[in-house]
């Protein structure tokens, strides 16, 4: 019950009727409108010989093809077992039910791996809410479990003080660096989980070579904590009484702190950068999301991202978010930048079958903004998921398979420029 008033939270907030089929209800894209469905979707390379089982409040449609309009063949019931033939460039799987063998196309979020052995993870393991000191936790595990590999750094402090830490993987000598940044929105958690284990299955493969990545899995701990609080912290009382009076959010109490989506100080970090910031037209105060804040830059943590971009000689960067299943590759006029980026997101949908999707106008202050616009450097928004965050943990498996060997991809990609 709690997912469903969480979903109709969002359509209502987005000026949508609910649908009737819940299972085919496109989410809301945080940066942009959905990609349009892939009318003869291509199977990404194949996926995995483990088990998939649904897991859904109830059945789930099974298409012909990769898209909410297609022909219903079958509906697939909690606890069905698939094997996953290959993922689609938005939100589908292609499945083959093991009880008959019929084929068809199915949401990947309600796809949850049958043994979670099958993710080849020792240290970082999936859970519902993957909190900040369980980060911590686990960046100090696999910086213990290997030290001629990886190693601690910080990127400075949040609002409230905590570290914006950092994972190298490689040699900070290396000729090339990635820059890879994720849950700077707080109910976008499930992207601080993935990046970490996307970390330790590098670690386990010895890195990339003259590469080195580095990884900070939760730009925003101070709004993650926030955001998985049970009860309305006293540090945002008055945002949350002041959203409920302007009507910027109809939850109360815990529903509302869900969809948290700022820092500690009511600020939208992903649009707080210098990247058309007079452009933003949202909220003028702060809000549990889209708040632009006082000036581009106001926030420590949108300076300590500035300040350690700066810091290195980055080849590319990659932003983590949760909802949409698309690569958005380009911002701004600059044909080089913009060409580059769109070469490193071809090399990324080799691996994950994400939709490439260019600017449609509207977005502006992210950090990819900045980095492209102000740094030139080439880089993209990964958007994962395929339902509202905050996702639930069965969305992982979906996550990891798609996942897991981006960084891979992108090593080769700056090793071949």
């Amino acid at each position: 019950m709690r997912q469903i008033a969480i979903l109709l939270f969002i359509l209502l907030m987005a000026g949508c009727t609910p649908q009737t089929q819940r299972v085919d209800i496109m989410a809301d894209d945080e940066q942009a409108a959905a990609p349009a469905p892939t009318p003869e979707p291509t199977p990404a390379p194949y996926v995995t010989e483990d088990i998939f089982v649904v897991e859904a409040e109830e059945a789930i449609n099974l298409r012909a093809k990769s898209s909410s309009s297609s022909e219903l063949l079958d509906t697939l019931k909690p606890g069905d077992r698939v094997r996953v033939l290959g993922y689609q460039s938005q939100r589908f799987a292609k499945v083959r039910r093991l009880s008959d063998n019929l084929e068809g196309y199915a949401i990947a979020g309600y796809l949850k791996a049958e043994d979670y052995g099958a993710f080849g993870l020792t240290v970082v393991q999936p859970v519902a809410l993957y909190s900040y000191e369980q980060m911590m936790a686990d960046l100090a595990a696999l910086a213990g479990a290997y030290p001629g590999l990886c190693t601690l750094e910080s990127a400075g402090t949040s609002a409230e003080g905590r570290e914006l830490q950092v994972l190298l993987v490689g040699d900070a000598a290396s000729r090339h660096h990635v820059f890879v940044q994720a849950a700077i929105h707080a109910r976008e958690h499930m992207t601080a989980l993935l990046t970490t284990a996307m970390a330790e299955r590098l670690l386990q493969q010895g890195g990339a070579a003259d590469v080195c990545f580095h990884i900070l899995p939760m730009a925003n701990p101070d709004g993650v904590t926030i955001q998985q609080n049970e009860t309305i912290p006293a540090g945002i009382a008055g945002i949350y009484t002041n959203d409920g009076v302007k009507g910027l959010s109809v939850e109360t109490g815990a529903l509302y702190l869900e969809q948290w989506q700022a820092n500690a100080n009511g600020v939208d970090l992903n649009r707080n950068f210098d990247a058309m910031w007079d452009k933003i037209n949202t909220t003028a105060d702060a809000s549990f999301m889209n708040y632009r804040g006082a000036a581009p830059g106001s926030e420590p943590e949108t300076k300590a991202m500035v300040a350690y971009t700066e810091r290195y000689a980055f080849d590319a960067t990659l932003s983590y978010h949760a909802t949409g299943s698309a690569i958005y590759w380009e911002f701004g006029q600059d044909t080089a930048v913009n060409a580059a980026s769109l070469s490193m997101a071809e090399a990324i949908k080799g691996v994950s079958a994400y939709e490439l999707i260019g600017d449609k106008g509207g977005s502006y202050g992210g950090y990819k903004d900045w980095a492209m616009l102000q740094k030139k450097i080439p880089s993209v928004t990964i958007e994962v998921g395929t339902r509202p965050a905050p996702l639930m943990e069965a969305e992982f498996s979906n996550l990891w398979f798609r996942n897991r060997d981006v960084l891979q991809a992108v090593a080769a990609w700056v090793q071949g420029r």
